[in-house]
């Protein structure tokens, strides 16, 4: 059986087991009545999740052994960071997210959603005109592990030509929606010549909490030389697309100038990834 489906059946087993623990623990301290019972079975559930939960964010972050293969940020002491957008491109944002690039003559790798590609064909084509890279980030924006060996494939080869069909070019990268893996997906990054690249800092725009001045703030306090820094143009929490990007658009200019007056510089992916790559280090707690 494939390592990561063990991984996987630990990730649900383990809270649930440790969820059920404390609720029998709970219930020896409690009356024999029925509203303790339904205590027992929230205090289960909320353990049970707030694991869960706990170890999707570990595992998103810092992922599960030898990460070789894997780009979430770079060793150098350079003030040099890299931007990245998900999710697109989208009719709406992904154009003026290209026009304040454009005004900052600043570089970005946009990490692009097969189906979205197919109708929007001239926006890629624009990305790559105005000098900015792509990556594949699968064709529907799948959930990798749960997905069928047949699918991916599928996912990933049917982005990767509908990109090569709107802009001429051979997505260099790879990015998994959500940060979520497994071998297959190493494997296949591998047989297709594609760097599977995550990223070592977000802006958390996804979140209706955030606004523009807190994902610029959350950016400007966290950033550190030689990250990659994860932002969207298009998506949404539970769909391909849907939900606002104008934080985003609206954070944007004060993200690069608040970088560039801490003296960093923002390169291409390119560039970046020529640095040795940063095993994620296991006593830091995982930022989103």
């Amino acid at each position: 059986m494939d390592g990561m489906i063990w991984i996987r059946l630990l990730l649900l087993l383990i809270p649930l087991t440790i969820g059920i623990i404390a609720a029998a623990f709970v219930g020896k301290a409690l009356p024999k009545a029925f509203w303790s019972r339904i205590v027992q079975v929230l205090v289960a559930v909320g353990v049970a999740l707030g694991l869960l939960f706990g170890g999707l964010n570990i595992y998103v972050n810092f992922g599960l052994g030898p990460q070789d293969d894997m780009i979430r940020k770079v060793a150098t002491q350079e003030r040099i960071v890299a931007l990245t957008f998900d999710d697109g491109p989208s009719l709406t944002y992904t154009p003026q997210i290209l026009d304040i690039l454009a005004q900052y003559q600043v570089p970005a790798a946009f990490f692009v959603v097969g189906a979205h590609v197919e109708r929007h064909p001239d926006i890629v084509l624009r990305i790559v005109e105005e000098g900015h890279e792509l990556g594949n980030h699968t064709f529907t924006h799948i959930n990798v592990p749960t997905t069928g060996t047949t699918q991916l494939a599928s996912e990933l080869a049917l982005t990767n030509y509908h990109i090569y069909e709107a802009a001429g070019v051979y997505p260099a990268y790879l990015r998994p929606p959500r940060g979520m893996y497994d071998s297959r997906l190493r494997q296949w990054a591998e047989l297709m010549d594609m760097q599977i690249v995550l990223w070592s800092l977000s802006g958390q725009d996804w979140l209706d909490t955030m606004t523009a001045d807190r994902i610029t703030t959350r950016i400007l306090r966290r950033v550190s030389p030689g990250d990659i820094l994860l932002f969207h143009d298009s998506g949404s929490l539970v769909r391909s697309e849907g939900a606002s990007r104008l934080r985003t658009v609206q954070a944007l200019p004060g993200i690069i100038e608040g970088l560039w007056a801490m003296g960093y510089e923002i390169v291409p992916l390119a560039d970046l990834i020529a640095y040795p790559i940063v095993e994620p280090d296991p006593d830091v707690l995982p930022i989103f």
